[in-house]
């Protein structure tokens, strides 16, 4: 069996990874301070967007407590002015 011809179009390289046999990954050539900071932010993404859901929800659910608190006030008050019995 023959080899396989080279392809004409060769990709080139730019950024590849070692893996030593540790476990430790290292990155050629190193990424820049702002690449390593949005990949640090990144990994924080989906902690973030539960805790921005979560604080949403508790600031409307007492946005709405601030709107209901007059109407049950309204509604004790009307009972005891009422008379009883009548």
């Amino acid at each position: 069996m023959w080899p396989k011809p080279i392809p004409q179009s060769l990709r080139a390289v730019r950024t590849f990874e070692l893996i030593t046999p540790a476990g430790r990954v290292y990155h050629f050539p190193r990424p820049s301070l702002l690449q390593r900071l949005l990949k640090l932010l990144w990994s924080y993404a989906d902690i973030t967007a539960v805790s921005v859901a979560i604080f949403a929800l508790l600031y409307i659910a007492g946005l709405a407590a601030e709107m209901l608190e007059p109407l049950t006030l309204n509604v004790c008050d009307e009972r005891i002015r009422r008379p009883i019995g009548g």
